[in-house]
């Protein structure tokens, strides 16, 4: 792995440099590799450019055993065209890999080869904005290895390349590990960008590929956000609360179950309180005369209704009679979690 540090001692503000040396402190693997690239080619002058170039490394693209151009070609050939295997010998697959070069510019960088983004990325920093949000990832983890006892980090989900089953980030650790499979390796570390999965050290101790598994699973979800859902963010943190969720496997299984629950959002709650009084005969007249708070009336019904209101007030929540489906956690024994009523 190169080594980073002097970026966060190139001229700046203390906070801009501390940020550096926090984001350089879960680099990952794949990120490494690109970083590389990146720097060589616009080498930053300043903490400023280090913290865009740091934001930008999903933009630039990793070719896997592509260290050299007959390794490009090779590559090339084999995941992005029809032609045939036993059709390589006869190649010339050095000249192969040097007109992707041409057409992809980019960097040989170990055993990979980084293409860089078509268009320059644009900067999402500068002087005097509120530092960047280091996003964009489900799960964190360090893991180490007999060969790298130091460890090394991954961030999850993390892009594929076509040709492979897993992703770059998970192709990339396992070979700067030196091994081969995920149970030669020790979890050191583990971070999730939702607080309400708990624990990850405690859940995942012992099984290394079951939490990358889970933190990729977690990664499409985001994403997704329930394939264009409206709202689907507001109500998946309103479930999680709801059930008092710690844990990545039950998070996941929530992230699915949407629909065994009912809504209220809080921003509807006056709109809905009149129409109520009006479906039951009361006027326009009366209504506005009275001066009633319509919000506090209809919350007032929503919670007689079984309706929790959400930590961040948004709207309410309450569990719904439809069947909850297990796919990753198993279901809790009502005395373990009286706020449950799965089935």
């Amino acid at each position: 792995m190169n080594d980073f540090d002097y970026l966060a001692q190139l001229s700046g503000e203390e906070r801009e440099q501390n940020w550096i040396r926090i984001r350089l402190g879960t680099l990952s693997v794949r990120e490494g590799i690109v970083l590389a690239a990146a720097a060589q080619a616009h080498p930053p002058e300043n903490a400023v450019q280090a913290i865009n170039q740091l934001q930008s490394l999903d933009e630039y693209t990793v070719c896997l055993d592509a260290g050299s151009y007959e390794a490009l070609g090779r590559r090339y050939l084999l995941n992005d065209t029809k032609m045939p295997r036993d059709a390589l010998p006869f190649l010339d697959l050095e000249a192969v890999g040097r007109q992707y070069e041409d057409r992809h510019p980019g960097l040989f960088i170990g055993n990979c080869y980084v293409r860089y983004p078509e268009t320059p990325p644009k900067p999402v920093y500068q002087p005097g904005m509120a530092l960047p949000a280091d996003d964009g990832w489900s799960v964190k983890l360090k893991v180490a290895s007999p060969a790298v006892p130091e460890g090394v980090w991954m961030r999850l989900p993390g892009p594929f390349e076509d040709g492979y089953e897993d992703t770059v980030e998970e192709m990339t650790s396992i070979q700067e590990l030196q091994v081969r499979r995920w149970d030669e390796c020790t979890l050191v570390d583990a971070q999730c960008v939702l607080p309400e999965a708990g624990d990850l050290m405690a859940q995942y101790s012992g099984n290394v590929a079951d939490l990358i598994y889970d933190g990729v699973q977690l990664g499409f979800v985001l994403e997704e956000k329930g394939q264009g859902a409206p709202l689907f963010t507001e109500k998946y943190i309103a479930a999680l609360a709801l059930e008092g969720c710690r844990n990545l496997k039950l998070a996941l299984d929530l992230s699915q179950n949407l629909n065994c629950y009912d809504w209220e959002q809080r921003a509807d709650l006056e709109a809905s309180g009149m129409t109520l009084l009006l479906n039951i005969g009361v006027s326009e007249e009366l209504i506005r005369a009275s001066g009633i708070d319509l919000v506090g009336y209809k919350a007032h019904l929503l919670e007689q209704e079984g309706y929790t209101p959400t930590p961040d007030g948004w709207g309410y929540v309450r569990r719904s009679s439809e069947e909850f489906h297990y796919q990753f956690s198993t279901p809790a024994q009502p005395q373990e979690e009286p706020g449950m009523t799965m089935q």
